[in-house]
């Protein structure tokens, strides 16, 4: 890719249309051959990109970029000005969590309120857009944060909703006077009613995907409301926050995200299992939970039903 090129796509996501390639000093024929040697992959009609590896990456962060780049692209076919990326395109190009979201389509939104439905690829959502509403991301006219997550949210199930919920609670990204305005521009919108349920469950201090899964999956097993994040100390000095405490049955639960992304360094083992033990010798029973056990909800409920039950009894 030339200089001039390269900065149009930086600018755009790694994304450049046939045009722009043209415009920069590419002849037609030396485009067809950038694709056929696999210089470049077609993302779609006349949209490009670099063919960057991206075989190191999770499965879950290669989705993203993917998404990422097809989001581009629609957008760079469309004409500027008359969508905003939105939905879990927005939370894409927002940095925010996408877990349990459909990426298979780009969503966007007509900022003129006509015609929807789906175009090679784009979901066309229809509806009205204010300036409170609007933002730009990576060049991109886009649906703010708060928005874009209660978009999302009246699409997903209660779990998904909730995980993008805290993560914009979390990053501080919804005001009262926010939540006030969007509450009424969803309300009767299809789906609104999980956004809300969603909205009234969130919480800030849930500091991952993980810990947001987790929470629900207590509030739906029935199981208490834990202390999220509560700090311990002992005569060395503090000890640690932990993820889910309850102070009636002196029980610590901790999410390990670390599993899910790679396992984590020996040194980060050893100094978990140091801490682990501190939290053990203040009278604490310290229970981890995993990514995997969340893929068998019934398995772990009955699991910690036990260990509830011998808490309380030592308690």
């Amino acid at each position: 890719m030339n200089a001039r090129l390269k900065v149009i796509a930086d600018n755009q996501g790694g994304v450049f249309s046939r045009a722009q390639a043209l415009a920069s000093g590419y002849t037609p024929d030396q485009v067809v051959a950038c694709l056929r040697a696999g210089y470049w992959v077609r993302l779609r009609r006349g949209q490009y990109a670099e063919n960057v590896d991206v075989s190191h990456l999770p499965p879950w962060e290669r989705a993203r970029w993917a998404h990422r780049q097809r989001t581009h692209a629609a957008m760079n076919s469309l004409r500027s000005g008359s969508v905003a990326a939105s939905h879990q395109s927005a939370l894409v190009l927002h940095g925010l969590p996408v877990w349990g979201l459909d990426l298979g389509l780009v969503h966007v939104s007509r900022v003129h309120g006509r015609s929807g439905g789906v175009v090679a690829g784009v979901q066309h959502h229809l509806g009205k857009l204010t300036p409170n509403d609007l933002t730009v991301l990576e060049g991109r006219l886009a649906t703010t944060a708060g928005r874009a997550v209660l978009e999302a949210a009246c699409t997903a199930s209660f779990e998904a909703a909730v995980v993008g919920v805290d993560a914009l609670l979390h990053a501080g990204g919804l005001n009262a006077a926010d939540l006030h305005r969007l509450q009424e521009v969803i309300e009767f919108w299809p789906g609104s009613a999980t956004a809300r349920a969603a909205l009234r469950f969130g919480d800030p201090l849930s500091e991952s995907v993980g810990e947001s899964r987790m929470r629900v999956f207590l509030y739906e097993y029935g199981f208490p409301t834990p202390v999220l994040q509560a700090e311990f100390r002992d005569r060395q000095g503090f000890v640690g926050r932990v993820d889910f405490y309850f102070p009636a049955y002196g029980l610590v639960i901790e999410f390990d995200g670390l599993l899910k992304y790679g396992g984590a360094a020996a040194d980060v083992l050893v100094e978990e299992k140091r801490r682990e033990d501190r939290l053990r010798a203040l009278g604490l029973t310290v229970v981890r939970s995993v990514w995997s056990d969340l893929d068998h909800p019934a398995t772990l409920a009955a699991a910690l039903r036990r260990t509830f039950a011998a808490a309380r009894r030592t308690a």
